[in-house]
């Protein structure tokens, strides 16, 4: 499957929210897009898409997470393959094209986030040469807007 990568651009927006829903995390175009404006304000990272015929078939959102502890590394805070696309190299391309950005940001290592139960991303990091590193658990608060 030949598939090209670029720069996520407003134009995405649409086609990004219908892969957000596949991995079942639901998003309007209007959700999508003012996110993606607050990563672009906020120089929180890049957002990289796939594209096969025309069509939109991937995403990654890598950022670089600078702290205290550990010298900089980025991070892979979203990845989604079109259900039809998966297996055929598109994941694998958009996590060169983050780890080729975050290595020309002084990254040293490139780390993800997955939810215990998503073993077959688990084995696709892991055949992308990323090792288990710890076990955590996760805590929210919702903040009270003002």
């Amino acid at each position: 499957m030949h598939h090209s990568i670029r720069s996520m651009t407003h134009e995405d927006c649409a086609a990004v929210a219908a892969l957000c829903g596949q991995l079942g995390y639901p998003a309007t175009t209007d959700d999508i897009r003012a996110r993606f404006d607050s990563i672009t304000a906020r120089g929180a990272g890049i957002v990289f898409v796939a594209e096969n015929g025309g069509s939109l078939v991937g995403w990654i959102h890598a950022s670089v997470s600078p702290v205290l502890e550990a010298d900089l590394y980025g991070e892979i805070a979203g990845l989604v393959v079109d259900a039809s696309c998966r297996s055929h190299g598109v994941g694998r391309t958009l996590v060169k094209a983050a780890e080729d950005w975050a290595r020309a940001a002084g990254c040293g290592a490139m780390r993800v986030r997955s939810r215990v139960m998503r073993e077959r991303a688990h084995a696709f990091y892991e055949r992308n040469g990323y090792v288990r590193i710890k076990t955590q658990h996760a805590f929210e608060k919702k903040l009270a807007a003002g």
